[in-house]
């Protein structure tokens, strides 16, 4: 099966990744990516299982096109997606992008499902949810979630649900990565060596994500697990409620929810 990647940026190159390793899917893909050093890396890197292009026009027909470009850009290469002679599936990972716009933008030949990846697919731990347009088949989501599965998990979402999601594991990443290093950082001013302090907070990170998904532990179950009364968890734990952390959490959301609604009428 052909496949057409535009954009090939940290996701982009991440999803291409994926595909080039999985030796059993036979998808023969086409990138276009402008940068000309990013594609030079990406083509070293990838060898004979990518052929890449610098401008759209240079792609061929292609049975699924998977949309990675910035939100903002969706214009300039929606003329080439209405300029596609055959039926295709389009896959989009475009932030606060409905599959309604999606499918004005590409034409009547789009058949789109739209995608919301985070960066752990680079180490197989990612999460993605997807969503369907209107005339998108069963087939094409088994298709979208059979790629996005080679990087981590996948769920079905309603269209009203993906800026949540968006917010969540798209963003959550970043959320989670600026805990630790505020964790660390508090760890550092308290005498710990920063290298410590650093691997410990990541280290901590991983293995309480490990308890909640391989345990299915809850996360307020695993707080009282650890929270002796009286003990030093228990006294944490009520600083940060002091503190606001719910507060901060819920500003966070509304924030990242609240953008991916600008981006999708240009903002």
């Amino acid at each position: 099966m052909k496949m057409a990647i535009l954009g090939a940026g940290r996701m982009g190159a991440t999803i291409l990744r994926m595909l080039g390793k999985d030796s059993r899917s036979g998808w023969q893909v086409e990138v276009c990516e402008p940068d000309a050093k990013g594609r030079e890396v990406l083509s070293k890197e990838m060898g004979p299982t990518a052929k890449f292009f610098g401008h759209v026009g240079e792609l061929g027909e292609a049975e699924v096109i998977l949309l990675a470009v910035k939100p903002g850009m969706l214009k300039e290469v929606s003329g080439w997606l209405q300029a596609r002679k055959n039926p295709y599936l389009l896959i989009s990972i475009l932030a606060g992008v409905t599959t309604e716009k999606l499918a004005k933008e590409a034409g009547s030949r789009a058949r789109v499902v739209r995608a919301m990846p985070n960066q752990a697919l680079r180490s197989g731990e990612g999460v993605t949810a997807l969503c369907a347009g209107p005339a998108a088949q069963k087939t094409d989501m088994e298709t979208a979630r059979k790629i996005f599965a080679l990087g981590g998990y996948v769920l079905e979402v309603e269209e009203t649900q993906m800026d949540v999601v968006t917010a969540l594991s798209g963003s959550g990443p970043a959320f989670m990565a600026k805990w630790a290093e505020e964790l660390a950082d508090a760890a550092i001013r308290a005498g710990l060596l920063p290298a410590d302090a650093e691997e410990l907070a990541a280290r901590t990170m991983l293995g309480t994500g490990t308890l909640l998904v391989k345990e299915g532990i809850k996360p307020g179950e695993l707080c009282a697990a650890v929270a002796s009364p009286g003990g030093t968890t228990e006294a944490g734990l009520r600083s940060l409620q002091a503190g606001g952390l719910g507060g901060l959490a819920e500003q966070a959301m509304e924030a990242a929810i609240r953008r991916a609604k600008e981006l999708a009428t240009g903002g």
